[in-house]
């Protein structure tokens, strides 16, 4: 299970309102359980408040420092809100709690995730690239968050990239609650897609992070669009006759 697939819990986060609004009162009070807190934290979690979620599971950890799950929980809200080192250092106090083997795997996986997001880089980098024509156009190859390979249309045209519903999922970019909703006009028509942030996006030696983009389904044979949210980072010249893209940084 990869922590960052809208599966952060190995049990149901789904909590009515009225039994929020009693687990706040019960945190209002001296002595809230390490239990009380736990809740309260999933419930934050599945209500899209990741930065209260880390909260209570921080201090639910604390009180209860060798309770794996706890910790699981807290590096799966570190990751929603893109805190990686931190939720690095997370996944590894699971794994050296000795867990159970279904939390130990998704910590692993976790980890896995979040450690090449922590690499640091001090420049955006020059990239030459080759091109492939189809029957969408150019497509090239792309690098995200340092895990994943895909096709992407180059298109210069298009104010945001764009990646699959697929792609979303295999990355954990899954929108979450609350997640706003960009319009987009494709040659079916006007249609709208949630909006996310990709990391780490990679065109060769080209790199941009937080990267904007909007879930939708791309057209067929390809796994995104590379739109203006990486390309107007840097001066594109993209030649037809070579079959190359130039991205240089601005």
């Amino acid at each position: 299970m990869s922590p960052v697939q809208d599966k952060p819990f190995l049990y149901s986060v789904s909590l009515a309102a009225g039994g929020f609004l009693m687990i706040l009162v019960l945190l209002a009070t001296v002595g809230a359980t390490v239990s009380d807190l736990n809740e309260a934290g999933k419930a934050a979690y599945a209500l899209g408040d990741y930065s209260e979620a880390e909260r209570v599971f921080s201090q639910a950890s604390a009180q209860a420092p060798e309770d794996p799950l706890l910790h699981y929980h807290r590096a799966v809200a570190l990751t929603r809100l893109h805190r990686w080192k931190e939720a690095s250092e997370a996944y590894e106090a699971v794994l050296r709690l000795d867990p159970p083997p279904e939390l130990a795997a998704a910590a692993r996986e976790g980890f896995r995730t979040v450690v090449p997001l922590t690499r640091t880089r001090s420049d955006p980098g020059d990239s030459v690239v080759s091109l492939r024509w189809t029957l969408v156009g150019w497509v090239t190859d792309v690098v995200l968050n340092d895990t994943k390979t895909a096709r992407f249309l180059v298109d210069t045209g298009a104010g945001l990239c764009v990646i699959s519903p697929e792609l979303a999922g295999v990355l954990g970019n899954d929108p979450g609650p609350g997640a706003p909703s960009v319009t987009l006009q494709t040659l079916s028509g006007t249609t709208t897609g949630p909006l996310v942030t990709i990391p780490i996006l990679r065109v060769g030696d080209a790199e941009a992070r937080d990267v904007r983009a909007v879930i939708h389904e791309p057209p067929p044979g390809i796994d995104g669009i590379l739109g203006n949210s990486f390309l107007s980072r840097y001066t594109v010249t993209l030649d037809p006759k070579e079959g190359v893209l130039s991205l240089r940084s601005q």
